[in-house]
């Protein structure tokens, strides 16, 4: 996990259309030095949302932790202002430690699962009916860790 995951405030401007995902718009400004102004600059996240507690509209703070999938690389950690129905009546949000021990579960069994594999395979009850072809070079390759 990210020590000091830097905290940014945004939109929600798609809710509900990805599992466990939402887009938050956040804006900063940058000057122009051409034009001697300050200009707002918006860009999109797509935010991991565990437990589909947001809504479209509500203001809300992410920070970037460790990466979910692909492009989604940010968590959100509080709802500022919601939009629509209260914060009583939604899921709640995951602290930063909840969301550390589910993906500690996740991993163990990930090595668990990883293990008894790798292990069957050394006793020979996996892939022992591979006779030639890319299947029996996996195996070996499994084997040889």
């Amino acid at each position: 996990m990210n020590p000091n995951p830097q905290t940014l405030c945004g939109v929600v401007v798609s809710a509900g259309k990805m599992m466990r995902a939402v887009k938050v718009r956040t804006a900063k400004q940058v000057f122009n030095n051409y034009l001697k102004k300050n200009y707002l600059v918006h860009k999109n996240h797509l935010v991991s949302d565990p437990n589909s507690s947001l809504r479209t509209g509500d203001v809300v703070k992410i920070t970037n932790e460790k990466r979910v999938s692909r492009h989604i690389k940010h968590v959100v950690t509080e709802i500022v202002a919601p939009w629509g129905p209260g914060i009583e009546e939604r899921p709640r949000i995951m602290s930063r430690e909840e969301r550390f021990e589910k993906w500690r579960v996740w991993k163990e069994g990930k090595e668990k699962r990883r293990r008894e594999r790798r292990e069957a395979v050394e006793r020979g009850k996996v892939g022992a009916k591979v006779e030639g072809g890319e299947g029996k070079r996996k195996v070996e390759a499994m084997t040889a860790r």
